[in-house]
């Protein structure tokens, strides 16, 4: 018996390794857990070169820097990865000027946020980091569409060796500009220096073309589906940061520096995965000729196996939390337990907003997103003053349960002609 139950687990993983989706996952999520490797490498670096103020100065700069960059996540690529065969090229015009448009409006923004900064905190050098900064979002178009296009005819393994190679050169750089004594600017520094790989990487091979005889499709039917999945990210975004908000205001600093441990404990791998998830099963499902079909055979071939994968590590937590981190950092090892708990909630609705994406119903990708933000944030400020315990089994309970709702929704019989009669009329 046992022999036949491993024969069949074999013979299916052997299945999902040959599924091009699975490869995709595998070659994002490697990405990712190159470049966190990395961080971990220079992080030792700088905490050997920099003082607290260094490293206060640099985290503004970044912290700026990736709060603007969330405006790139705006749903214009979205729309070419999932643009026909017959509009692509209108489509793709369009979204090459509209982003022109919208890196550089990104580059003055960050430009005049530099300047304030310099008002504010002269002689730190903030403000230079911030406005040097800009200087990524001007080269940014250059490359925006023909990564698009390597993610439509999902080329993942490039995007991953193209991401891993910046990932890799960034914290090389990091850590040779910190031995050199460049201070601050060590960190902000490799981000502009590191842009032209990704630019060369993403244009080598590229799918796409500019076809000028093609025209334009209209810009106000493509910020339509734009504005929603960029208001979708913004609330992705900001979820991450509301709950360490609520932990401060109520439970006070020492709670929130170990609730910010167990976050990063415990969500590092699962947040690379969930990223790398969603990022491959939109071009899939973009593809796929039955987009119901193709998200529920995402869902119970990767989504749930994906999901087990959490539950072992958080089992693994109670005992690698003490190892790894030091036995002072013990106490937080049901906390971490717990949020890895929450990975699987995170992951299907991902997958949900994907599919709705994938049907050109960005509008419901928005109230998805804000139903995960609601069940994940009302019950942690609620069970907040009983303890970070509470609030974050109270937060996974909520998740988990609007997970299989909106999951079961999804993938209900029906949904798609249901759809189509939406979209016709």
């Amino acid at each position: 018996m046992s022999n036949y139950i491993l024969s069949r687990a074999t013979s299916q993983a052997r299945r999902l390794t040959r599924h091009r989706l699975t490869r995709n996952i595998g070659w994002l999520t490697g990405a990712e857990m190159v470049s966190r490797i990395g961080r971990i490498f220079a992080a030792v670096i700088l905490a050997r070169q920099l003082d607290a103020t260094a490293f206060g100065v640099a985290a503004i700069a970044i912290t700026v820097f990736e709060i603007v960059r969330v405006f790139t996540e705006n749903g214009i690529g979205a729309a070419v990865v999932r643009a026909g065969k017959t509009e692509f090229d209108k489509v793709a015009n369009t979204a090459h000027r509209l982003m022109w448009l919208v890196c550089i409006g990104l580059a003055a923004v960050q430009l005049m946020i530099g300047i304030c900064l310099e008002a504010l905190l002269p002689g730190r050098g903030a403000g230079a980091m911030v406005a040097m900064l800009s200087v990524v979002f001007l080269v940014m178009p250059f490359g925006l569409l023909h990564a698009y296009c390597l993610q439509r005819d999902e080329r993942m393994k490039h995007l991953a060796a193209v991401g891993s190679a910046q990932a890799v050169a960034d914290h090389v750089l990091t850590a040779i500009l910190a031995l050199c004594g460049f201070g601050a600017w060590a960190i902000v520094l490799p981000k502009v220096l590191t842009v032209p790989i990704w630019l060369l990487g993403v244009r080598h091979n590229s799918p796409w073309m500019r076809n000028t005889e093609a025209g334009f499709a209209p810009a106000g039917a493509l910020l339509k589906f734009s504005m929603p999945v960029l208001g979708a990210e913004l609330l992705s975004a900001f979820r991450d940061q509301l709950d360490k908000l609520i932990v401060s205001l109520v439970l006070g600093i020492e709670a929130l520096g170990l609730y910010y441990f167990a976050f990063n404990a415990g969500l590092g791998a699962s947040t690379a995965l969930n990223r790398a998830f969603s990022n491959a099963v939109y071009p899939n499902l973009c593809a796929a000729a039955d987009k119901l079909r193709a998200f529920r055979k995402a869902v119970l071939g990767l989504g749930l196996p994906l999901s087990l994968a959490y539950c072992v590590q958080a089992a693994a937590a109670l005992v690698y939390v003490p190892v790894v981190f030091g036995a002072d950092w013990a106490p937080a090892a049901p906390l971490v337990a717990l949020l890895c708990l929450g990975g699987p909630a995170r992951l299907l609705v991902d997958g949900a907003r994907m599919h709705a994406r994938a049907e050109g119903r960005s509008g419901q990708e928005f109230r998805i997103a804000l139903g995960l933000s609601a069940s994940v944030l009302a019950p942690f400020a609620l069970a907040a003053p009983l303890g970070l315990l509470s609030a974050a089994a109270a937060s996974v309970i909520g998740a988990s349960a609007y997970a299989m709702a909106v999951t079961l929704w999804r993938a209900r019989p029906g949904l798609e002609t249901h759809a189509k009669y939406e979209a016709a009329s």
